[in-house]
């Protein structure tokens, strides 16, 4: 397993780390200012491997090839197809931390010959590229990963261990966001797919725009291009709660991103989260976590 705490400083040297992590996979936890990736003209089809990422306190551009951009800012997560081809740039003057976890080929081919052989559902087979909300355990998994990269422990089998559990995890929670869509109440299955497609894209909006101070259901329904109250019925049925409980969950994600893993001060995290009012702010968190923030910060030290 590739451990790297450092983006490659040049082409050749990323080419290098292509090649290898299709292999071996790669562990990635550093910290990034202005970096920026062109999509590898000599792309090779044997580097394709599936990924996941996430930062805390910057935020990072992924331009796909032929299909659009996503941003990801310190709350959610993005997974990446395997053969995913992008532009990467690390925006903002300061630096951020990064994180990355990308799954070797024989972790990968696993799960498909376990479909291959019945042991597996059909839809379990390959991660796809979406900005997402893990789970609390997948988080957790997620952060013992690089945190043992930035140790710069080198136990093999236990990465190879965690790694496997971690795309098993991925790919569950994506047959089950597949699984949510046909609760949406729609007569033909085209436009339940369309629906489906819409709420995703209100989930998108949210985990891209959380810390924006003034945005509302509105703004979210304009984006997903349905009504309010729409909006509100087809989210409730693929994503289990609303699109405001939705923001209120994603906003304390990253607020407790941030408190780990910067040295922000609460006031400055609560106006990256989206509140204007840090008295607001600090009895919403307590009310989600059951601490405050400085009780946090204190189990950070």
């Amino acid at each position: 397993m590739q451990l790297l705490t450092a983006a490659p400083a040049t082409p050749a040297d990323l080419a290098i780390v292509y090649e290898r992590t299709a292999r071996e996979g790669m562990v990635h936890s550093g910290l990034m200012r202005g970096e920026r990736f062109e999509i590898a003209e000599d792309y090779n089809e044997d580097w394709a491997c599936a990924s996941v990422t996430w930062s805390a306190g910057g935020e990072e551009e992924y331009r796909f090839l032929g299909d659009g951009a996503v941003n990801v800012r310190s709350a959610g997560v993005l997974t990446l197809a395997r053969g995913a081809r992008y532009a990467y740039a690390a925006l903002g003057d300061a630096p951020f931390r990064s994180n990355m976890i990308s799954f070797p080929r024989w972790i990968t081919d696993a799960a498909e010959d376990a479909v291959l052989e019945g042991e597996a559902k059909p839809a379990a087979t390959r991660l796809e590229t979406r900005l997402t909300r893990p789970d609390a355990a997948l988080s957790a998994l997620m952060n013992a990963i690089v945190a043992r990269c930035r140790s710069g422990e080198t136990d093999d089998d236990w990465y190879a261990e965690k790694c496997a559990l971690l795309y098993a995890g991925l790919i569950e929670a994506q047959d089950q966001r597949a699984a949510a869509r046909e609760r949406i109440e729609a007569v033909k299955p085209g436009t339940r797919a369309e629906l489906a497609r819409r709420a995703e894209t209100a989930k998108k909006t949210i985990l891209q725009r959380f810390g924006e101070h003034s945005l509302a259901l509105n703004d979210i329904a304009r984006e997903a291009c349905l009504s309010p109250y729409h909006l509100i019925r087809v989210f409730k049925a693929v994503a289990g709660t609303t699109p405001a409980q939705f923001l209120k969950h994603v906003r304390m994600d990253a607020a407790l991103r941030l408190l780990k893993e910067t040295r922000l001060s609460t006031g400055e995290i609560a106006h990256a989260v989206g509140y204007s009012d840090r008295t607001a702010f600090f009895k919403a968190f307590r009310k989600h976590y059951g601490a405050a923030p400085s009780a946090m910060e204190r189990m950070k030290a």
